[in-house]
């Protein structure tokens, strides 16, 4: 038997951690390991590797992913989506694992219906899928909670004002999680939000309680430097913006992540083996529950 697996979509920590798992049980299973280098344009481009474990010795609890990610505008056109399926057959692979987010879930229900043998694992920080949980979330929060924190200890001598952008893209998961874990109570989902209100409400408990407030802004709604301007003018005193970027996915995965991904990626192996294939293999409830593809894909997202 030929397994392979790839990431696509977006980094997430754990990822590495997931291959690890899976590696594990191909080992004892007796099954041969092969990675697909760089997601869905990979299998289009017929990059195939064997993963041995000098290929993931002291690399599997690294932050991003051994077999790089990508995002591959390619892929369901139906040429390319033809020569995907031809390379996955001429490489007698048998079945495929694929770990990501939502557009890498949509993908492998476009490799079920055209009869492929596929798992998918939800890996991504926006945990934007029907699952309680999706492996790099945890990192992820950490990550953020950790920098802001950074922040606030240098803002807090001037009395500043915080401006932060968080990623999800249009999921709210993230945001809301880190909003809980900083105890602050603004956050920004919604491009329509009247800003007037909010600088007042600010303002008002600033003057009260002389403590520099945080705005966390969902990516993409608002522009972060110009709404720190608008907050400096608007309640009298000085507003920073801060972009953290991709030191929100990087480093080192949590050992939740880390942990997490190890067992279900060696779970998704035992699956394969009693030739169980054709969903999606996540958390629910501090459970591995099997889901539907089309069910994983949720509307936990603003509009």
């Amino acid at each position: 038997m030929k397994i392979a697996v790839l990431t696509s979509g977006g980094d997430s920590p754990g990822m590495n951690s997931i291959i690890f798992g899976i590696f594990s049980a191909c080992q004892t299973y007796k099954v041969e390991l092969y990675g697909v280098i760089g997601g869905y344009d990979g299998l289009i481009d017929d990059k195939f590797v064997r993963i041995e474990f000098s290929s993931l010795d002291g690399k599997f609890n690294q932050g991003g992913s051994l077999l790089k990610c990508g995002r591959s505008a390619r892929f369901l056109k139906p040429t390319y989506f033809k020569k995907a399926i031809k390379n996955l057959k001429s490489n007698d692979i048998d079945t495929l694992i694929i770990i990501g987010g939502d557009g890498t879930i949509k993908g492998a229900i476009a490799l079920r219906d055209a009869g492929i043998k596929v798992i998918g694992i939800p890996g991504t920080i926006d945990n934007d899928l029907n699952f309680s949980y999706t492996i790099g979330f945890d990192t992820a929060m950490n990550n953020i909670v950790n920098a802001v924190d950074n922040i606030m200890d240098c803002l807090s001598a001037f009395s500043y004002g915080s401006v932060i952008k968080i990623m999800g893209r249009n999921c709210t998961s993230l945001i809301e999680s880190v909003a809980k874990a900083l105890h602050t109570e603004y956050i920004i989902t919604n491009p329509n939000l009247d800003l007037d209100v909010l600088a007042k409400k600010i303002k008002k408990q600033h003057d009260n309680q002389h403590l520099p407030p945080v705005v966390l802004v969902l990516e993409d709604v608002i522009d972060c430097v110009k709404l720190a301007e608008i907050f400096t003018e608007k309640t009298g005193f000085q507003w920073r913006s801060h972009i953290l970027g991709y030191i929100q996915r990087g480093g080192k995965p949590s050992a939740f992540d880390r942990r997490y991904g190890y067992s279900v990626g060696s779970t998704a192996v035992n699956y394969i083996l009693k030739n169980q294939t054709g969903f999606a293999l996540g958390m629910d409830n501090d459970c591995l529950v099997k889901k539907n593809f089309e069910e994983t894909i949720i509307v936990n997202k603003i509009s």
